[in-house]
């Protein structure tokens, strides 16, 4: 039985992680590029069902800010937006995840919800392929049974499948 070299494995570690690791068939700099860089991820960070990435602002520093808009047909928008903490291309990029659901009233200066999630990436090479272990931080055991219960962890292969035909064709 071959198992799938794409599948999203899932990890609880502690009382507040979850562990995601990711194979993916390209350089780890390609891998790296496509979740830090606008322009790529516009191409394959489509979001939910029937949504579109509509703002994609990245400034790919320690202290530097990220905003991405998702819209629907019906006008309807969320955010979500964030600090980066660390940034050591193409190898590891950690930052802070916030949710706007209300564009209207979003201001980019306010201070950031104390119970926000702080996530890591880590890109390693393997052969002719890159590891991505994504390490999602929350501030309590009830927050992380919360993300467990939106199903985010089933969701997750089905998410990297755009990623996967975007890296195919630049690859």
């Amino acid at each position: 039985m071959k198992t799938n070299q794409n599948e999203v494995k899932v990890e609880l570690r502690g009382e507040t992680e979850i562990v995601f690791t990711r194979r993916f068939a390209a350089r780890r700099e390609l891998v790296f590029d496509c979740h830090t860089k606008p322009e790529l991820m516009r191409r394959w960070l489509i979001g939910p069902e029937g949504m579109t990435l509509d703002t994609c602002e990245v400034d790919l520093k320690v202290g530097g800010k990220y905003l991405f808009v998702y819209a629907d047909a019906k006008g309807n928008r969320f955010g979500i937006y964030g600090k980066y903490r660390e940034v050591n291309a193409p190898e590891k990029v950690a930052n802070t995840e916030n949710y706007a659901v209300d564009m209207a009233t979003f201001d980019s200066d306010a201070a950031e919800d104390p119970n926000a999630m702080v996530e890591t990436r880590t890109f390693t090479t393997e052969g002719e392929g890159t590891l991505m272990t994504h390490v999602c931080k929350y501030t309590s055991t009830e927050m992380r049974k919360m993300a467990l219960e939106t199903n985010l962890a089933d969701g997750m292969g089905a998410f990297y499948e755009p990623l996967d035909k975007l890296l195919l064709e630049i690859g």
